[in-house]
């Protein structure tokens, strides 16, 4: 086992546990470990709907997204979720995936606000944080992260926290009973409808 794989075990038992705190202004922001409460299912299922356009297309439901936070996130020793909160409210969420031995880094992953008009500079604050985390705790050597190349907000704010943008990956709908999935394209394949950026850090 490495250093990220035992860290996210142990950083899982703190679900009820503040396990970063950050001060903007007066906004008293913190950090916590993903819970299976009913009132986190209904948050993560509406804010995902309310910001389709920025994943594969399907429409989320309770169910749905209890399976996944369980088998997908919480049960899934190469990920973590924290939840952000703002003043003790749920706000958003931000967490790290993919880890990969052979150039030690892992992925900044699903980074979302799902309340917004208040704080700027929250997710800035956030996303220094746990780069500061990743590369501080989970000892990582490079920290890397794929967006859509047209979520230019998201684009911006990665930016100001210093990572840059290293290549694209040209992708298309892959149509199903729910919607469609975004899937790289291959030469054969034809046309790109859309590109994810690839944007990394070091230390």
């Amino acid at each position: 086992m490495t250093v990220y794989f035992d860290k996210l075990k142990e950083v899982k038992t703190f679900s009820q546990i503040d396990y970063f705190n950050i001060r903007v202004d007066d906004a008293k922001i913190m950090l916590r470990p993903v819970d299976e409460s009913d009132e986190t299912i209904n948050l993560l299922t509406k804010w995902r709907n309310d910001n389709w356009y920025w994943f594969d297309k399907f429409i989320a439901t309770k169910e749905s997204t209890g399976i996944w936070l369980k088998n997908q996130v919480i049960n899934n020793p190469d990920r973590i979720l924290f939840l952000i909160f703002l003043n003790g409210e749920k706000i958003g969420h931000i967490g790290t995936f993919r880890y990969n031995e052979s150039e030690n880094s892992a992925e900044i992953d699903n980074v979302l606000r799902g309340i917004r008009g208040c704080c700027p500079g929250l997710m800035e604050n956030v996303t220094n944080k746990l780069i500061s985390w990743m590369f501080s705790e989970l000892k990582l050597s490079k920290i890397k992260l794929k967006v859509f190349s047209d979520n230019y907000k998201a684009i911006n704010l990665y930016e100001r926290c210093k990572m840059l943008t290293i290549g694209n990956i040209p992708l298309k709908r892959e149509f199903n009973n729910q919607g469609w999935k975004w899937i790289p394209v291959k030469s054969s394949n034809g046309y790109a409808e859309r590109y994810y950026s690839i944007m990394e850090i070091m230390p």
